[in-house]
Order: C-alpha cells, then structure tokens, then sequence
C-alpha cells in the first residue's frame, strides 16, 4: 500500500463552494477510486490550502487510469474554476512523507 500526500490551492474566497461541491461527489468517480485501487482519499483545508491524503495500491497506476477516465476528467472540469495552479502548471504538488507511526497491532493498510 503506498500513502501518498500533496497540495492543492483554491481562492479562500472560494472555501464554502468547494465544501458544498464535495457533498455531491460523482458516484461514479468514487466507483472508479475503488476500481484504481484506491483505498482510502482524504482532503482537509487550511485558508486556501487543500492537504489530500491517498492510501492506494499503485499511485502512478491509479492516476494513469483515472487521468482518462470520463468520470474524472468530468469532475477535473467541474473543479477547474476554482484550483489554483502551482508554479509548474500542475493543480496537485506531491509531498514527500516525514514520517509515519503504525500500532505495532495494526496492519500497515489500515
């Protein structure tokens, strides 16, 4: 299981938009995350900073698929008007993982 984490930005001006976009997200974009190997998708927020949290089998693999995918490039278009690029163009930045604890009791998945 690979745990991945990055950034994305929105206009703070636009923080209740996007709450209330993520009520309704498309079942069948949430079909595809589980079909991909997605495990779990966290997004918190922070004036204007979005921290997202995947648990997925193969990250590269999953994003391959999805990037074609009709149900995400339907909710890619959705969102557009409200993620700010970062300096290279891209929406999403990776960030690397500083550290990790897991219950010795627990699997490393959950």
């Amino acid at each position: 299981m690979e745990h991945v984490s990055f950034l994305l930005r929105i206009d703070p001006k636009d923080q209740e938009e996007y709450f209330k976009r993520h009520e309704q997200v498309y079942p069948d974009l949430e079909k595809a995350f589980g079909e991909v190997g997605i495990h779990r998708y966290h997004i918190y927020y922070y004036e204007g900073t979005l921290f997202a949290y995947m648990a997925v089998e193969n990250y590269e693999k999953a994003m391959a698929v999805l990037d074609g995918h009709p149900a995400n490039l339907k909710w890619q278009e959705f969102m557009s008007d409200m993620l700010l690029p970062w300096e290279n163009g891209q929406n999403a930045k990776v960030i690397r993982e500083a550290y990790r604890y897991v219950n010795a009791a627990e699997e490393e998945t959950k």
